[in-house]
């Protein structure tokens, strides 16, 4: 069943950039593959060119020796070859397994006119229910067969999404980013997925930002940067090239300058000789020594429907400090920035800024106030340009000077914008958009700044860029509240941390101790997948 991919010198141009620039490579039957490279790679537009769905500007493909350039994808199903996406959609109102079913017998019945053959509507259901019980026993879902699709984890959805492309019976499988946005208690999981995915006799090749899953997957790697080919052999070859570490892995983050342990700037500088914390309700922050915390949450709770998203929780971060907010995928942590924003409202309790509640208030006022939130996915607008999308965080101001100096500002933390000011915000690499997406938010001018996964599918170099931006932003004197799926990371730019459990607050405190705590290691912090693998 193995096959093998041929890739020649396949490019990709949109207008003047060259997305995909002659690349080629190919791959190794009976072998995972994996492509990395930094954001703006041109990996996903590879894919795309390989699956059907973009037609090339030149080069080709071949699968076993057959051309396949430029097939549509229904085509290339047919003939084995079959992708998944990083964003997963799944049949909201219908099970799992009836999401298994859907997707089969689409496949069944490509077109209006196949359904015209009685006989063949027949053989047609009955194969695709083969199929979806097939895919429903590897993808380990039988538990949850009768479960709303919708219901399920994140985690769980994309699984499922992997079992809807399974119901295609392909030889060959390109999977992009299937562990984007996972915990790594989920990635785990997905991991042991393409595992037994690749020992049913199907191959696969993966793109992946995650590096320890690729090492743990991958036999071979192909690196691209800036849409060219920069490296291609075995991994262990390939991981220990000078300029793959230098393109896409990026430094050590605690051998960096700029990423030293995380201090309170603000209170070094202005001599108020408090220091910035956090603490449950009732221990530092009520002392009254000290000035009202920036951020107080005093047991607040918020509901959807029958589900507690957040129940009873209760912290506070002190002004000019960074607070990292981690836990796993479902935890609350999304819920809680709404919450602090008024996207979403509260059940009980309070939220208090400088002492003063702003539950009750619109999420205009407190942008006046001086909240401001990056949300998770960017959510830019794709038509207007970097300037543009910018000046939109200051759309409630009036003080055009000020905001002249403020995008200045702005530029200075991230110099790639000013390099791509004009670009409309659909053009912009994922890196950049969340560089964009941090800069709209700060030109509200805000005291209190959530950020929602800033390094949520970004690669390592990257994240180390935006890394660097959040501490000088901080050491300018903002108070941040940072949710992190990579906890490493947020421990790392954070003083204190507080760790969120099924909508409930189970830590609080200092950063490296939360860090270094083995009770909450394999949970939080990805040692799980490395335990997994050599277990």
């Amino acid at each position: 069943m193995s096959v093998q991919l041929n890739v020649q010198g396949l490019s990709r141009h949109f207008g003047g950039i060259r997305a995909v620039d002659e690349v080629s490579f190919s791959t190794a039957p009976g072998q995972i593959t994996g492509v990395i490279g930094p954001n703006g790679a041109g990996k996903t537009t590879l894919f795309n060119l390989i699956a059907g769905t973009t037609k090339p500007s030149a080069g080709a493909v071949t699968m076993d020796g057959a051309a396949i350039t430029g097939r549509p994808a229904a085509s290339l199903a047919r003939q084995g070859l079959v992708r998944t996406f990083q964003m997963t959609h799944v049949f909201a109102g219908h099970t799992v397994f009836e999401n298994l079913y859907r997707a089969a017998l689409f496949r069944q019945f490509p077109s209006p006119w196949s359904l015209f053959n009685p006989w063949g509507v027949r053989r047609g259901r009955e194969e695709a229910a083969r199929q979806a019980e097939q895919a429903l026993a590897l993808i380990g879902l039988e538990s949850v067969a009768d479960e709303q699709a919708d219901s399920l984890a994140y985690g769980l959805q994309k699984i499922l999404g992997v079992g809807m492309a399974l119901t295609a019976m392909p030889r060959l499988l390109l999977m992009d980013e299937p562990a984007a946005g996972l915990n790594p208690v989920e990635t785990v999981a997905m991991a042991d997925l393409i595992e037994r995915i690749h020992a049913s006799g199907i191959d696969v090749v993966v793109v992946e930002h995650d590096m320890g899953l690729v090492m743990r997957l991958c036999q071979k790697l192909v690196v691209l940067v800036n849409g060219r080919l920069l490296a291609e052999g075995p991994t262990a070859q390939v991981r220990q090239d000078p300029r793959v570490i230098e393109a896409y892995l990026g430094a050590d983050l605690d051998k960096e300058p700029g990423l030293e342990p995380a201090v309170e700037a603000r209170a070094a500088q202005n001599g108020t000789g408090h220091s910035a914390s956090v603490a449950t309700a009732g221990q530092g922050a009520a002392k009254v020594s000290k000035p009202a915390p920036m951020l107080e949450i005093k047991d607040l709770s918020v509901s959807y429907g029958a589900v507690r998203a957040l129940d009873k929780v209760s912290f506070a971060v002190e002004e000019a400090s960074v607070c990292a907010v981690i836990g796993a995928n479902g935890a609350g942590k999304s819920t809680l920035m709404k919450a602090i924003s008024g996207l979403v409202p509260v059940a009980g309790g309070e939220i208090l800024l400088e002492g003063q509640p702003i539950q009750n208030l619109s999420a205009e006022r407190r942008v006046n106030l001086g909240i401001a939130l990056s949300p998770e996915g960017r959510r830019l607008f794709p038509e207007l340009t970097v300037r543009e999308n910018l000046l939109m965080g200051a759309y409630l101001r009036r003080d055009q000077v000020d905001i002249t100096v403020d995008l200045e500002r702005i530029y200075g933390y991230f110099p790639r914008l000013l390099e791509r000011e004009q670009s409309q915000g659909r053009h912009l690499s994922g890196g950049e958009q969340q560089m964009c997406a941090i800069g709209r938010a700060l030109m509200s001018r805000p005291r209190l700044l959530l950020l929602d996964e800033p390094s949520l599918g970004l690669a390592p170099a990257v994240t180390l860029e935006v890394a660097r931006a959040i501490r000088q932003i901080s050491q300018d004197g903002t108070t941040i509240v940072l949710v992190e799926q990579n906890a490493r990371l947020a421990l790392k730019l954070s003083k204190h941390a507080v760790v969120l459990e099924t909508g409930r607050l189970s830590l609080a405190g200092d950063s490296e101790e939360i860090m270094n705590n083995p009770q909450i290691a394999a949970a939080y912090l990805g040692h799980a997948a490395e335990a997994s693998h050599h277990a």
